[in-house]
């Protein structure tokens, strides 16, 4: 199958270090499910495999891609989680938990195995590009807004780079459980005006996408 991987591990200069080409075809084994990818989406997470950070050169070739949404061998439109073995399913229980493109091939081919227990149905109200956004940035935004900052509605978040997706995930996020979102400007004059740009815009759509939005 086609896939984009990487090939050899270049801390200065990661790029050359990816190639584009035929792959073996991932394998079903017990509790395991074989997708076909109908998109994948990119992280800064993929970048940092090229320079060989958390992916060492003995795991080597490897496809990158950490997120995907496609369709299962029983015809379901699902989207991928990518951390493997927080949880023992369809890996040993006493597996250290990682990220697919660490100990496992990643989603930038034709077809992806991951643990069955990792698909989720995909929303109908999105196309397999926006769902193929959501796993790992949204999770992180997630996870720092309500497990590690517990906030709670009526507080203030403020955003850092409020561009990226986390930082718009965490946006949306925090708007949806009764937050202000704000981020700071990079023009002058300063004054509290210059950071509630995301308070006083409409929140985009749950898919991600910020239609009407300006700067």
């Amino acid at each position: 199958m086609f896939a984009a991987y990487a090939a050899r591990i270049n801390a200065d200069d990661p790029l050359s270090g990816l190639e584009l080409g035929e792959r073996p075809e991932p394998e079903a084994r017990p509790g395991w499910s074989v997708v076909t990818v109908k998109a994948a989406s990119l992280n800064h997470h993929d970048l940092w495999s090229l320079r060989g950070v958390g992916l060492p050169a003995g795991k080597l070739p490897m496809i990158l891609g950490c997120d995907a949404a496609g369709i299962d061998q029983d015809g379901n439109e699902v989207v991928l989680h990518s951390v493997i073995g927080q949880t023992g399913h369809g890996v040993g229980p006493d597996e250290p938990r990682s990220i697919l493109t660490e100990c496992y091939q990643g989603t930038f081919a034709e077809r992806v195995a991951v643990p069955t227990w990792n698909l989720l149905p995909k929303p109908a109200g999105l196309s397999f590009e926006q769902a193929a956004c959501l796993p790992t940035a949204w999770l992180t935004a997630y996870r720092m807004l309500f497990t590690n900052a517990g906030t709670k509605p009526g507080d203030t978040v403020l955003v850092q780079g409020a561009g990226g997706g986390v930082a718009t995930a965490l946006i949306v996020l925090g708007k949806a459980a009764g937050c202000a979102c704000g981020r700071p400007a990079a023009t002058r004059p300063s004054g509290p005006g210059h950071w509630s740009w995301a308070r006083t815009r409409p929140s985009p759509p749950a898919s991600g996408c910020r239609s009407g939005w300006t700067r």
